[in-house]
């Protein structure tokens, strides 16, 4: 009896199976040639001397920003890269090159926001005043961890696709 419901109730949604995958496998083609597309702009880029840094540098001058870049690299990878500051708003932004699926991981947004917490604490800044930014390639490049802790109101920072 139960087995005669089941092949009923799948006698009427058969031909909806096939939609359903192929719209799984139209989304998946989509995001892949995306993806290409986006590693081959940010490729012409880095050919053309932009490099991820520069290119954030351009994006926050043209919202009005004042930025601050740090171009003396020091072999800290946690250091800050840039400080934008508008009116009383200030951002801290650390840019990450990383262009591998999931090789920016947790440890890595804690150092970051580790360092940018010292900065706000020395430099006697209002914390709520302070929003950091994490600047990538593209999602791909967080883990799942990664992501988690950037969505998280308690680290007050956010990953941004330049």
């Amino acid at each position: 009896m139960s087995s005669e419901m089941i092949l009923a109730s799948l006698s009427k949604v058969w031909h909806i199976i096939p939609i359903v995958i192929f719209i799984v496998l139209l989304k998946k083609f989509m995001n892949n040639k995306s993806k290409k597309h986006r590693i081959n702009i940010n490729e012409e880029h880095e050919k053309k001397g932009q490099s991820l840094e520069l290119r954030t540098v351009e994006k926050y001058e043209k919202l009005g920003f004042k930025v601050i870049y740090n171009q003396t690299k020091e072999p800290k990878e946690d250091s800050i890269d840039m400080i934008c500051t508008k009116d009383e708003q200030t951002f801290l932004i650390k840019c990450n090159n990383n262009s591998k699926a999931k090789s920016i991981k947790a440890e890595d947004i804690r150092v970051f926001h580790k360092s940018a917490i010292n900065y706000v604490k020395t430099n006697n800044l209002k914390e709520h005043d302070v929003k950091f930014r994490y600047i990538i390639h593209y999602e791909d490049a967080l883990d799942k961890s990664s992501k988690i802790i950037l969505k998280d109101d308690y680290y007050n920072c956010r990953y941004v696709i330049i």
